[in-house]
């Protein structure tokens, strides 16, 4: 296990130093217990880059952090943000994270005095050079809804933040969130299945009754001879199968207004 210390002052009045804690590509999916046991009441910067990291549990034992680095981790959108007062600096770049209402919200509630959020290469931040499929609006709106949520932020991601575009997140930024829908899966196609009827000939959909039931239907019906009358009903099947053609007769009466002039002697 390779840790790195820096010592970047002495504090006077509690005789103790402040580190700069670094424990980098070590593939931990944790915060090992002992760094916070060790030097979790010195350190003001923490960076835990380059590991297999979900779960930020123990980070509790640092409560004077100042800057926390996450970078090229796993952690997604599960993860708990403990309450930090100290912490100004957030860096997250290229983990897992999808939601970022959830996230937001965490930090705003856990970091009121976060400053400097970064949060590049996650599916949450809509940017340019990690997603093909976002645009620069797409951005813009990210910022705006971040700013309006994050007031106390004067760096997000690689761009400070500037005064305009905080007037423009207030007025705006809550409805600026961009939420596309999943796409829906495509089922595969279901093979046909051919029904026969009493000859052994196959059914075609073409000869679906009226009442949307594949019928069986006698071959001398096609030409006018004979119909369904006669027929058992087993001959007729209960699932339904729909189908759209054109109809194989048409109305050659006088009346071309319906049934209303048929008369009883006309039928």
């Amino acid at each position: 296990m390779a840790i790195s210390l820096h010592v970047n002052d002495f504090s006077f009045e509690n005789r103790t130093p402040t580190l700069h804690l670094c424990f980098v590509g070590q593939d931990c999916q944790r915060i090992p217990s002992i760094l916070g046991a060790t030097y979790g009441l010195q350190t003001k910067r923490l960076d835990l880059s380059y590991n297999s990291i979900r779960s930020l549990d123990g980070l509790d034992k640092f409560p004077f952090l100042e800057e926390l680095i996450l970078d090229n981790n796993f952690i997604d959108d599960s993860v708990l943000i403990p309450h930090l007062d100290t912490l100004h600096t957030l860096s997250l770049n290229k983990n897992k994270v999808t939601n970022l209402e959830k996230l937001v919200e965490q930090i705003r509630e856990r970091l009121p005095n976060l400053r400097y959020l970064s949060l590049l290469g996650n599916e949450a931040c809509p940017d340019q050079l990690s997603l093909a499929d976002k645009d620069e609006k797409d951005y813009k709106r990210y910022r705006l809804y971040v700013l309006n949520h994050l007031k106390t932020l004067k760096f997000l991601d690689s761009t400070s933040v500037r005064r305009s575009e905080m007037r423009e997140a207030r007025k705006r930024g809550a409805f600026s969130r961009t939420i596309r829908p999943p796409a829906l899966p495509v089922s595969p196609p279901t093979p046909a299945k051919i029904r026969y009827d009493e000859m052994g000939l196959p059914v075609s959909s073409m000869e679906a009754n009226h009442k949307g039931r594949r019928t069986p239907v006698d071959r001398r019906e096609l030409n006018g001879s004979a119909g369904r009358r006669g027929l058992p009903d087993h001959h007729f099947s209960s699932t339904h199968t729909g189908a759209y053609g054109m109809r194989r007769y048409r109305y050659l009466g006088q009346h071309s207004e319906g049934n209303r002039f048929i008369r009883n002697e006309a039928l």
